[in-house]
């Protein structure tokens, strides 16, 4: 982990993501910048959390460690997802290892100083509300669709739900598709035979480790909307 020393950055971060708007006061003074490298942990498992981040640039992945030794992928995480909420409210130490994907950027906050600060916000723990809400809808919108459509539905719902714009394309960025298989729930050999489908229709390409989207509106034909 590497503190940024630029106030302009910080600010550029937070006018870029409106982050002024998830609290009521005006937390700036408690902020700081903070880079990991890729496959750097901003967790550890069963360590104790020290920081909130606001994730601002690259991605992570979160692995939970089975008590069998074995590990599950649980997801990847993109801006502007919070990273430490959950500690908050629970056990302070992490249930999960969070390694960078790439390189890293996070907006940090004291963990000792941010619970105090939010303690009695409103504005902060209705936003924490609505983001968790949305996570476990997805969740669930994700297995009934696993478990009712073609997999061609199911990636093309991931790709959709998880691709960011950067310039003029739409991608998923430092994709290991090992990971990916796992997080979809099928075979590398399958997870390939369907982005090779896909590659072939025209809806994406493969650049090395990034999937980009090049129709969204054909891919979107495989989107499933789920009320």
């Amino acid at each position: 982990m590497k503190i940024i020393n630029s106030s302009n950055l910080l600010k550029k971060y937070i006018e870029l993501y409106n982050i002024n708007s998830i609290f009521s006061n005006n937390l700036e003074k408690y902020m700081s910048l903070y880079q990991f490298k890729k496959d750097e942990h901003l967790f550890t498992s069963s360590e104790k959390v020290n920081y909130f981040y606001l994730l601002v640039t690259g991605g992570t992945k979160i692995i939970l460690n089975l008590e069998n030794g074995k590990s599950l992928l649980i997801d990847y995480s993109k801006p502007l997802e919070m990273l430490g909420e959950m500690e908050i409210i629970n056990n302070p130490y992490s249930k999960y290892d969070i390694i960078a994907t790439e390189d890293t950027t996070v907006i940090g906050i004291s963990m000792s100083i941010f619970s105090k600060l939010i303690a009695d916000d409103p504005k902060f723990w209705k936003y924490l509300y609505s983001s968790t809400l949305n996570k476990l809808q997805a969740t669930v919108n994700s297995n009934i669709i696993s478990s009712s459509y073609s997999f061609e539905h199911v990636l093309a719902n991931y790709l959709i739900t998880h691709a960011v714009e950067k310039g003029n394309e739409i991608l998923l960025e430092s994709t290991s598709f090992n990971d990916l298989s796992q997080i979809l729930g099928t075979s590398y050999r399958h997870l390939n035979r369907v982005l090779k489908k896909f590659i072939d229709q025209g809806l994406i390409k493969k650049d090395k480790r990034r999937i980009v989207i090049t129709d969204y509106e054909k891919l979107s034909e495989y989107y499933i909307e789920l009320y």
